[in-house]
């Protein structure tokens, strides 16, 4: 617990330290993007999430005297990692220097880091507001661990280590700012709760795959009502954007399953639906009935 509370609060973060650790920050996170063996994976999701940009951004906040230093020294330190994650994947990125072109959003989010840490300043005040002020960050973190933990379990175990510590990082962060004993105990409820309910929002029955139906054989100007032979695996939905007419698969484990679809002039049209264990998907023809005439 003294480790805890040393790292939000115990540090003397002079600008010395803070700008080697914004250097840092920004090149470890760049060379872990372009090992190839490390993408789309833990490893390599701080580089489009914000679980870690949040730790760092408390950690600073936390260790400032003033609510001005530590939106200044928040700010810079923004300022720095973030250009350099991509510097660092210039020679090694197909679009060379074009990569900064996603650079923009996070320059937004930068200069909001201004007006955020200000306030965040405050969130170790250990007061009823504190909690106030932390939560939007533990719903943010919550929300994050459920989507990944999403696609964890459509494929273990990656981004298991990004699900893991977005999760502890919840209360951490509780116990790290917080003296209160019953800020405390509301934070942890809150969090298990954020926790519960975005599993249910973001897990639970929620399918791992989706795609549009797609064959030749389909006709563009038909409505179709379509079926699975075995929804465990696949379900006929209608398309969530895009042509009304059209259907999608909804896939929520790998494996193979009979789609048929039925034209409103009685056609049919049978495929065999499948997600293969390298995650790509498949729609094989069966068999196409025409309508009969009357």
């Amino acid at each position: 617990m003294k480790y805890i509370k040393k790292l939000f609060g115990g540090i003397d973060l002079t600008w010395k330290k803070l700008l080697i650790f914004s250097v840092a920050a920004g090149i470890i996170p760049g060379i872990l993007l372009v090992i190839p063996a490390l993408e789309d994976t833990s490893f390599t999701d701080n580089g489009s999430s914000y679980e870690w940009w949040i730790f760092f951004a408390i950690i600073i906040i936390s260790n400032c005297k003033k609510p001005l230093e530590a939106s200044c020294k928040t700010f810079v330190f923004f300022l720095i990692s973030q250009p350099l994650i991509y510097l660092v994947q210039v020679p090694f990125c197909w679009l060379h220097w074009g990569i900064f072109t996603y650079y923009p959003p996070w320059f937004i989010q930068t200069l909001l880091t201004f007006p955020g840490a200000f306030l965040g300043w405050y969130a170790k005040k250990d007061k009823w507001y504190s909690l106030l002020i932390l939560s939007p960050m533990l719903f943010l973190l919550a929300e994050l661990a459920t989507s990944y933990l999403h696609g964890t379990l459509a494929e273990p175990p990656r981004h298991i280590l990004t699900v893991i510590f977005c999760a502890v990082q919840m209360f951490v962060l509780l116990l790290g700012l917080f003296e209160n004993k019953k800020l405390i105990i509301a934070g942890c409820i809150i969090s298990a709760g954020m926790l519960t309910a975005g599993f249910f929002m973001n897990c639970w029955h929620k399918p791992h795959y989706i795609s549009n139906i797609y064959g030749y054989e389909i006709n563009p100007d038909m409505h179709y009502t379509g079926e699975s032979s075995n929804e465990d695996i696949v379900k006929v939905a209608p398309c969530e954007y895009g042509d009304p007419n059209e259907l999608q698969a909804e896939f929520y484990k790998k494996g193979s399953a009979t789609i048929t679809l039925t034209g409103d002039d009685g056609s049919v049209i049978v495929y065999k639906a499948t997600l293969s264990d390298d995650s790509k998907i498949s729609f094989d023809l069966v068999k196409k009935t025409e309508a009969e005439n009357n």
